[in-house]
Order: C-alpha cells, then structure tokens, then sequence
C-alpha cells in the first residue's frame, strides 16, 4: 500500500483533475489523503465528495485552524501516513498514468540494492499551463537543474526535488522531524536521505506541473537572461534567500548532527560557516567542496553574491 498526501488550500478550480489523475493510475494499491487548510473557497466540499464517493481510497480531514504554509501542511499531515510508502501531491498538477507504478518500480530497485537504509525518488516533470498546454516537456532542462547532483554537499546549496514527484519509505519517513527552518518539506527530505541513504530518480516526466497565478513555488527558466537581470538588481532579496538556505542547514545540524557520518558532518559544518567568512575564504570553500548551484546562471550569480 502506498499513502498519497495531498495539501489542499483555495484549489477548487485544480482539485478534480488531480484527483481523477489518481484515480486513473495503473497501479491500484494506494489510499488518498487529502488535508483541507481552511480552504474559503469549495476545495473541501469537492474533495469531500471524492471521499464520499470513494471510502475506501480517499480521506478527508479539516484543519481547524490555518497551518500558515504548504510546507507547514504537508509536515502536519506526515502522521496520518500509516503505509510502507508515502508519496506527496499538490491540489493543481496531473499525474500521468504510470507515476506511481514507475516510482515504486524504481523505489523497489533502490530497496534491493541498498536494503534497510532512508530512501527517496523522485522524478523529472512536464511544465505546463493553466490548462494543462505543455511549455517545456523536462521541468530539469527547462529550470537548468542538474538531475546528478544527489550528494549532500549539493543539495546543501540548492534543492532538485519537487514533492510532488518524491516517494519516501518508512525508514526515511521515521526520521523527519519538523524545523521552522525547514524550507520545504521536499528539500528536508533530501538532504535527510542524502545524508543517511539513498537518493534514486526516474529520468522522465511523470506529472504535468501546472503553473498558474497561484503557485506557492513554481517553475522558473533557469536560462533566461531575463532571470540573471532581476536576481543582479534584487541582491538584498537574493543574498536573503542564501541566508535562509545557511540557516537551514544549521537547524538540519542541531537535529540530525549526532546521526551524521564524519563526512556529511564535515560537509554540513563548513557549509554552515560560510556566512562567517570574508568574500574570498566563502568563493574558496564553495569551490572547495563544490557547493555550486546547478545551473550557469545560478552559479554565476552564488559566486558574485555569496
């Protein structure tokens, strides 16, 4: 059995579609459970009648009061799954037929190779429009991700893991434990099985990721000269941005440092102290244990910013 999350906030223009996306999937064996967060729109009373519909499949629950974010949902809704799996889905996206049955394939394969061990994957995406019209059939090529950079010295420094695409197991799922400082759910869910496990991923688009106006995070070209403009003007935002990351990794330290091996810990700490250093010793350490962005415009603008 496999537990889906779905995050549910304002989403009842999206929420059907992604719901019958599910339910169209090749593989049967999952269960939906859908956390409403205050909604002020119908996004409840739509999914409710899913849940009406389909008993055995679908579940609803009601905040009784707002969680304040997407991420601060998703972290609530982490003891509600009961499964061996667990996989993530936002209100507005399409899942192609075979996303659960390919991710659990590979999720499988990674289990044979490194047994008992956290394990995450995760895969590529289509972007598309609110109507579901494709923009860039790969979400990694088009923001410029780089789909190789698993390591935890990477990830430290940019995340590539969209959650909505992310299959945990049990393992994994035991050892997240919540920080304000978390980013997102998906980030601190990389660098946890970075650090202690594996990371496997399904070269392939297996969602249409819609981008609309109401995106909490979305999808960017990480190409456009455009970007590389805005980001040179905003540097105070870009530079806060960067602290946040800094701060993150040293929340990640304060709860999972004494389960580190001596390299991630290593990792972890000289990334942390980045903020500490002159312009020079930050550019230095960076290149020294490849705490790069991943696209040439975002590395371009860490090292003049950083």
């Amino acid at each position: 059995m496999i537990d889906i999350l779905l995050a549910s906030y304002n989403g009842e223009g999206f929420i059907s579609e992604q719901i019958e996306s599910v339910l169209k999937q090749s593989f049967p064996d999952w269960r939906l459970i859908i956390q409403d967060d205050c909604s002020s729109d119908n996004t409840a009373e739509i999914a409710q009648k899913y849940a009406d519909q389909y008993p055995d499949k679908i579940t609803l629950y009601r905040r009784e009061t707002p969680s304040g974010s997407a991420r601060n949902n998703f972290f609530s809704m982490l003891p509600l799954a009961e499964s061996e799996y667990i996989m993530f889905a936002d209100q507005d996206d399409y899942w192609l037929e075979d996303k659960i049955k390919e991710t659990y394939e590979k999720m499988r394969l990674l289990e044979s190779e490194s047994p008992d061990v956290p394990l995450l994957v995760h895969t590529d995406l289509t972007v598309a429009d609110e109507k579901l019209n494709v923009i860039s059939r790969s979400m990694f090529s088009y923001q410029g991700l780089d789909k190789r950079a698993a390591a935890f010295n990477r990830l430290l420094a940019q995340n590539n893991i969209t959650g909505c695409t992310m299959m945990v197991n049990r393992r994994l799922l035991d050892l997240v434990k919540y920080h304000n400082k978390a980013l997102m759910h998906d980030w601190w869910f990389g660098l946890i099985a970075s650090s202690m496990g594996k990371i496997g991923f399904v070269d392939k688009p297996l969602i249409l990721y819609r981008q609309h106006g109401g995106n909490e995070l979305g999808a960017v070209d990480g190409h456009s000269a455009g970007r590389a403009v805005s980001a040179a003007r905003d540097k105070s935002g870009s530079k806060k941005r960067v602290t946040l990351t800094y701060e993150q990794a040293a929340a990640f330290g304060e709860i999972y440092g004494g389960m580190l091996s001596d390299n991630s810990r290593m990792l972890l700490e000289k990334f942390s102290s980045i903020p500490q250093k002159n312009k020079a010793a930050r550019i230095c350490t960076i290149l020294k244990y490849n705490f790069l962005k991943q696209s040439l415009i975002t590395k371009i603008g860490q090292i003049i910013l950083c």
